[in-house]
């Protein structure tokens, strides 16, 4: 590995890699989401009725305005609703309505095809200490 360059150019460039092939083959197959409206679709999904805005802020680290922006777009497209949790005003509880059910039906095989690209010609245990590799530098910088 160049040093110079640290490991951070080597994540980034991956993670762009990644991000464009994605694009492409949304563009492609003529889906109207982007790859982070995919990526809040799938938590909701498997989230459940514990799916908020609040938790998806945590897991995607992101800030609450880029999150709101985003579940308003999956609104609008009619894959979701968004509305206030029972007895809690400030925590919004997001649901997957039927059009959102169904393109996550229809996306999900899809989806494994695309990241099965990202796993070809890795064995399991050479990517295990792969993301044993990356949570150990995420721990590193979370002190």
């Amino acid at each position: 590995m160049d040093s110079s360059k640290g490991f951070g150019h080597y994540l980034d460039r991956t993670v762009k890699r990644i991000q464009l092939a994605y694009q492409k083959a949304f563009k492609e197959k003529n889906i109207d989401m982007t790859i982070e409206q995919w990526v809040i679709l799938q938590q909701i999904y498997e989230l459940g009725p514990l799916a908020s805005q609040r938790e998806l802020t945590n897991l995607n680290f992101r800030t609450r305005a880029t999150t709101s922006k985003m579940i308003t777009n999956l609104v609008d497209k009619g894959y979701i609703t968004k509305s206030l949790f029972e007895g809690d005003l400030k925590r919004y509880k997001l649901n997957l309505t039927e059009k959102g059910q169904g393109i996550i039906e229809t996306l999900l095989p899809f989806i494994k095809e695309l990241r099965a690209i990202g796993y070809k010609d890795i064995d399991q245990d050479d990517f295990r200490v792969f993301l044993k590799v990356l949570d150990q530098i995420w721990r590193n910088y979370e002190k």
